[in-house]
């Protein structure tokens, strides 16, 4: 692709992910407090979020064993899959019907998974590691950004428009303007999709099955902890909502100071952003102070994104080894799988906010230690010590797996013919009891 064509598609990328930040601000972000207004229960909003979590992590698995889907008539599906996820929030405000605003919140969970293993498809089949790293921070950085406005715009919608109209005006203005990123993703080259390969089998699974745990961990961490952080707030710490709010503002402003921050690092100095992640739910724990949550909510942004871009980074750097195919398909795989992961969890320990913190914390800690034990970019041992321990992490897990897989194939194969031997049984004394009774007559 000749510099032009790089530069262009750069732009096209920005511009796309910007459209998008207003977007999902005026649809997404306001989906928990539009389904309250309609009367929706926590435990079912929960509820839909894990059944469209899951139906999602399904087809993310499926697309993964079935990858020439994702390599033939790619322009098609990949426009189809981005503008669905967007049109699909109009019949969610057209309504109040609980199956159609299940289906439609389906749907458009299922679009966005499709959409994800397209874009990264898109960006790793067409840059070099750098163009990725780069193409990353631009990205990151514009959504940030627009997000921001995004959500400022939101808040005046819903100050000054009639409550009977004010959410479908602003979802269906929401979606429209997600369109306008449809529109700027069907500019873009997408040629180097299709002449992605796919690969039999991947170079170093070991590396793989390290780096993937390491973002599981931090991916389910940083999930758990945006569910329960603002009502512990509110709840715990009587904090006024404008301060709850307030978290996930500072959070995003950071996150763009943290693109730039950590764009043309060294992977080496992403230890900094690992270890410093620890600290969020340390200080969240210790502070009693609500207004002081809001610094640390941008602390956790800046660390935050230095970690997230770690992840997206080393699948970059061994995008050789684990197949570009692959990469794309994994990274959205983990996300659904980490939402998967932490909802539920948040929903059983409920307002048990030590173990919900503890729990945030213990994740922080072990993809720490699966990154600095075992992925030798960042490794505070030894290279060779890390690819040793890699390959030990991962012979150990397939051992297990392996095991737990056979002992439930022979309990399941015990169990049937158990229910067998019972069922002739129950015959035989069935049959038996008839012969009695002709004989007796």
């Amino acid at each position: 692709m000749a510099i032009t064509g790089i530069m262009r598609l750069k732009l096209i990328l920005t511009l796309e992910i910007a459209f998008a930040g207003i977007y999902l601000a005026l649809t997404r972000s306001l989906l928990v407090i539009y389904l309250t207004s309609i009367g929706f229960t926590v435990g079912f909003i929960s509820t839909m979020v894990v059944a469209s979590s899951t139906a999602s992590l399904i087809l993310s698995i499926i697309l993964y064993k079935s990858p020439k889907f994702v390599v033939r008539k790619v322009r098609s599906k990949f426009i189809l899959a981005h503008a669905g996820e967007r049109i699909f929030w109009i019949p969610m405000v057209l309504t109040s019907n609980i199956y159609v605003i299940t289906l439609s919140y389906m749907i458009l969970s299922m679009s966005s998974t499709i959409l994800g293993v397209f874009m990264n498809l898109l960006i790793y089949s067409s840059f070099d590691e750098a163009g990725i790293r780069d193409v990353t921070a631009k990205r990151t950085a514009a959504y940030n950004f627009t997000n921001v406005i995004g959500s400022i715009l939101s808040i005046l919608l819903l100050a000054v428009l009639p409550p009977e109209a004010k959410f479908q005006i602003i979802f269906i203005t929401g979606s429209l303007i997600g369109l306008l990123s449809t529109l700027m993703i069907s500019l873009a080259d997408m040629s180097k999709m299709e002449e992605v390969e796919i690969p039999p089998e991947i170079e170093r699974p070991e590396q793989f099955f390290s780096i993937s745990s390491f973002l599981l961990a931090f991916l389910t961490s940083n999930n758990l902890l945006g569910i329960f952080w603002q009502p512990y707030l509110m709840n715990a710490l009587n904090a006024p909502d404008y301060v709850a709010a307030g978290i996930n503002f500072a959070g995003t402003l950071a996150s763009i100071l943290g693109s730039a921050l950590w764009a043309k690092r060294s992977l080496r100095t992403f230890r900094i952003a690992l270890a410093s992640s620890i600290v969020t739910p340390i200080a969240a724990i210790l502070i009693p102070i609500p207004s002081a949550h809001i610094g640390v909510s941008a602390f956790n942004g800046v660390v935050g994104t230095g970690t997230a871009f770690l992840g997206n980074f080393l699948f970059a750097r061994y995008l050789s080894k684990f197949g570009i195919l692959r990469s794309s398909m994994i990274m959205v795989l983990l996300s659904n799988l980490s939402q998967l992961l932490a909802t539920p969890f948040g929903i059983i320990f409920g307002q048990n906010y030590m173990i919900l913190f503890i729990s945030v914390l213990l994740l922080m800690i072990s993809s720490n230690f699966l990154a600095l034990l075992t992925i030798p970019e960042v490794a505070v041992v030894p290279a060779h010590a890390a690819r040793t321990y890699s390959y030990l992490l991962y012979t150990t897990s397939l051992t297990g797996y392996s095991f737990i897989v056979e002992t439930t194939v022979e309990a399941i194969t015990l169990t049937l013919r158990l229910l067998a031997l019972t069922l002739v049984l129950i015959i035989l004394y069935i049959l038996y009891r008839l012969v009695w009774f002709l004989a007796t007559i």
